[in-house]
């Protein structure tokens, strides 16, 4: 005989039998909780179980769960952070540009502003083309721009995607946006030191959220760890420059293939520079699953809050590789 638990989502209750996943019972019950991939990978779906526990879907040592792979087992309390409800909007290309040999700078013209966290993400449908999600960002140079939303692609070879950026899909090319999605976003009123690293354009969500922190605290202690494959692809080099002029943030560029051409550069893992992280340090990381990850590793042996928000690989859900 199954045994009925009482589910409390923000103020609304329903009931869901033991084992039931958290999200599916929600859904079936009509009850709205956000939600993209369900693998547990994006973190849309993410909350902070308050009371009782559940089965799987878990985080070590922290009472935030994914309620997508999350069963429950008693009744339980949960609640969601406050964040913009995802919307379907038209747009179209505005502008492709190169800004390094495998990365493109993508502008959409969008008939309203589109309210976002700084650090979330969109599903970006071109016509004709599958669905693919990016990060919304702060442009490289200068003040956004009313009626615009910047983005930074890798192009892949191969990619679907990616690789028709510039040919097949150019200016005035229409697309279907929706968002915002995603739980790594940035979490203000904080006091301590924020800690950002991203690797290839992980770096789109980390630059929103290096602008949110210093907008909100400018004399916040900031490091941020920027990683690229080699110094060719390293295109973020502008944005770097204006953060250096605040004497409170610490910029490490690093890169993965050898190189000898700047001692300002360090080779190696974004997480050999992450030593000396504390309890009172929040953390958020962008870009390929191995570098996130690890990083959640460190962040978690230090006590520090941690969000992540991992590139997954074409073909998976919440992709944003091509």
């Amino acid at each position: 005989m199954h045994r009925t638990c009482k589910v409390t989502l923000n103020r609304e209750t329903f009931f869901a039998n033991r084992g039931d996943l958290l999200l599916d019972r929600a859904m079936m019950s009509g009850v709205e909780l956000p939600h993209d991939c369900r693998s547990g990978a994006c973190g849309t779906c993410r909350v902070r179980l308050v009371a009782g526990k559940v089965f799987g879907g878990t985080e070590h040592d922290s009472d935030m769960i994914y309620a997508c792979q999350a069963r429950v087992v008693s009744d339980i309390e949960v609640v969601t952070e406050p964040v913009p409800d995802p919307v379907s909007m038209r747009s179209r290309v505005a502008e492709v540009a190169r800004l390094a040999p495998d990365v493109v700078r993508l502008v959409l013209e969008v008939p309203k502003p589109l309210r976002y966290l700084p650090g979330q993400y969109c599903k970006l449908q071109f016509r004709g083309f599958p669905a693919r999600s990016y990060s919304p960002t702060f442009p490289l140079e200068g003040s956004p721009k009313a009626g615009l939303l910047h983005f930074h692609v890798r192009k892949l070879s191969g990619g679907i995607v990616s690789s028709a950026l510039g040919n097949g899909i150019l200016a005035g090319h229409r697309v279907k946006i929706t968002g915002p999605l995603g739980s790594a976003f940035f979490r203000p009123n904080h006091s301590g030191k924020i800690v950002l690293v991203s690797s290839g354009t992980g770096f789109a969500p980390m630059w929103s959220i290096a602008v949110a922190a210093l907008q909100e605290q400018p004399h916040r202690k900031l490091l941020f760890v920027v990683a690229a494959r080699c110094l060719r692809s390293f295109y973020m080099y502008g944005a770097l420059c204006r953060l250096a002029r605040f004497p409170n943030v610490v910029i490490i560029p690093v890169v993965s293939e050898p190189q000898r051409a700047s001692t300002a550069i360090r080779n190696g893992r974004p997480t050999d520079y992450l030593a000396g992280l504390s309890p009172d340090d929040v953390v958020y990381a962008s870009g390929a699953p191995a570098m996130t990850a690890q990083v959640a590793r460190a962040a978690r042996a230090a006590g520090a809050r941690c969000y992540t928000d991992p590139f997954l690989p074409t073909g998976l859900p919440a992709s944003k590789a091509s």
